[in-house]
């Protein structure tokens, strides 16, 4: 398991202490009502659909906690056959974690997942984070989410994109996100890999919620590149033209 890595980064003891740092303020914000609010109603379409790429049973890791019944719902699809893990930086989140979750069989670390780790997952989540972090620290977390992958395995991101231009609220959570959330913004301007390295080595597949306000990406490891691919249909394609060939008319 990973080491513990308690200190708190600099952006999020100047962005976001007030809110996680505070069991008074946390404990509104994990009500069902608010999270639904936050999100412009659209937290039950977005868990649903996230559900839908997470198997029974599977080793499960997610990148930090989340307020509302999110954590709740994986859980509940892993069951007891599988495995879920969470990294939090928050010592204060996992201490209300630890309550919250008192009858759940899962592992809640102190770690930061900008620095590599070792442990093999089969999915991977990373729900509504990444507007939190700097270009730099997502760049990292991204890197090391794709490289802890099993075969087969896939990362699930969901978070913000950008809204379609009819859609009206796009203005108020433009100035809200410049206000509040610095690097929440960035993901409007580009797709989700597009702030990874190893971006290339995987499949995207891209789902967009309430006028585009809410996106999912979800990458799969490629078994074989695209160069692969190509060289096995030329030569597939060279040894069936020989057999024709030979075949007697």
């Amino acid at each position: 398991m990973a080491i513990s890595e308690k200190k708190i980064p600099l952006y999020m003891q100047i962005l976001f202490n007030k809110i996680y740092e505070n069991p008074s303020i946390c404990d509104i914000l994990d009500d069902n009502r608010i999270v639904q609010l936050s999100n412009f109603f659209a937290t039950n379409k977005l868990i649903k659909d996230l559900l839908r790429d997470v198997p029974k049973n599977a080793h499960v890791l997610q990148i930090g906690l989340t307020f509302g019944k999110e954590i709740d719902a994986i859980y509940n699809k892993v069951q007891k056959q599988g495995k879920f893990d969470i990294f939090d930086l928050s010592e204060t989140q996992i201490k209300r974690a630890a309550e919250k979750y008192t009858h759940h069989n899962m592992t809640i670390t102190n770690y930061n997942a900008a620095i590599p780790w070792d442990e093999k997952y089969d999915v991977i989540i990373c729900y509504q984070l990444l507007h939190e972090l700097p270009m730099k620290t997502r760049q990292q977390v991204m890197d090391n989410i794709l490289n802890n992958l099993t075969t087969g395995g896939k990362a699930i991101f969901i978070d913000y994109a950008k809204p379609e231009g009819w859609n009206l609220l796009k203005y108020p959570l433009k100035w809200f996100n410049r206000l509040y959330r610095p690097f929440a913004e960035s993901l409007w301007n580009e797709p989700i890999e597009n702030f990874c390295l190893k971006k290339d080595e995987f499949r995207w597949h891209h789902t967009y919620y309430h006028g585009h306000m809410f996106q999912k990406a979800v990458a799969i490891r490629k078994i074989l590149s695209n160069e692969d691919v190509l060289k096995l249909t030329r030569m597939f394609n060279s040894i069936e033209k020989n057999h024709n060939k030979k075949r007697p008319s």
